[in-house]
């Protein structure tokens, strides 16, 4: 660093050049603690350490994207799997369950093999075989999981006709589905499907626990029907509550979104205006099941 001092006592030359080094001691790398706020530092500190990588969700990621590039012919980045899991597609309690999912954190099956006189624990108390999270969403025998998947198929059918072979990778991946007609995304499809699915895996853990933990006898294909299309019924309503702009501003739902998502999915339809979704009591096409008929 260069600084020039004026002399006075020279009469030819009014300042001189003095070659002065830096003083580390008077500047430190790193920030100063008053100029920082816990946020920052958080952040700093998270980034210097290189978190390990588990081998459960390494696995589930490479299940998740092999099951997508064979059914959209997609493949996604870890981060785009990890992102999908935040979608508002899909309630906060579902996607907390997914990502946990990712992550094998609920204690199923091998865990229990090594716990002594708990190993009965790790088998599925319907099908006496090893349970995994796999196990219970698309294999187990326990009333609930196959009328569920029937259902959501069932609805989809009445728009679509090209209901994929489910796999756990693409149940993970629900949100990142990709259907295409003619090379064009079609944003309401694929956001029919994320809902529909993610709306069946929750139901299908929860009648899981009840059945587990509760100790509670299996309910009635009328009751598991009834309840699915409830909570199908709710996310429709969710939708059409979303759109309002004047209570939620720039959170708001598009409106053209959701009348693409759901429409020729709808009961009474051709009775409903063109933008239903200000429209009160607008239901699925399937209708609720009764004691008396039993599903229908």
């Amino acid at each position: 660093m260069r600084k020039r001092l004026p002399h006075a006592s020279f009469d030819n030359a009014s300042t001189i050049t003095l070659e002065v080094e830096p003083d580390l001691m008077f500047s430190p790398p790193g920030i100063l603690l008053n100029q920082g706020t816990q946020r920052r530092f958080t952040k700093i500190i998270a980034s210097l350490r290189t978190p390990s990588e588990r081998k459960t969700t390494f696995t589930n990621l490479e299940r998740t994207r092999c099951c997508l590039t064979e059914t959209f012919e997609f493949s996604p980045s870890n981060e785009a799997i990890w992102k999908s899991l935040t979608s508002t597609n899909i309630n906060r309690l579902t996607r907390n369950f997914l990502w946990k999912c990712m992550h094998e954190t609920y204690r199923l099956g091998a865990f229990w093999d090594h716990v002594p006189h708990l190993e009965h624990f790790g088998l599925c108390i319907e099908c006496k075989t090893p349970e995994s999270m796999e196990h219970i969403m698309l294999e187990c025998d326990a009333r609930g999981q196959k009328l569920i998947w029937n259902l959501a198929e069932r609805l989809w059918r009445l728009r679509y006709t090209d209901w994929p072979t489910l796999s756990w990778g693409l149940l993970l991946g629900c949100s990142l589905a990709r259907f295409k007609i003619h090379g064009k995304i079609q944003r309401g499809k694929n956001r029919f499907f994320t809902i529909i699915v993610s709306t069946s895996i929750k139901l299908i853990w929860s009648l899981r626990n009840e059945r587990v933990f509760e100790g509670k006898t299996q309910p009635s294909t009328t009751e598991i029907h009834n309840r699915w299309l409830a909570l199908i019924n709710g996310a429709l309503k969710r939708d059409q509550l979303l759109t309002n702009k004047f209570r939620f501003g720039n959170l708001a739902k598009n409106t053209s979104l959701v009348l693409e998502t759901w429409s020729g999915a709808l009961s009474a339809e051709d009775a409903l205006p063109d933008d239903w979704t200000r429209v009160k009591g607008v239901l699925v096409g399937i209708w609720p099941a009764s004691r008396r008929n039993g599903v229908g």
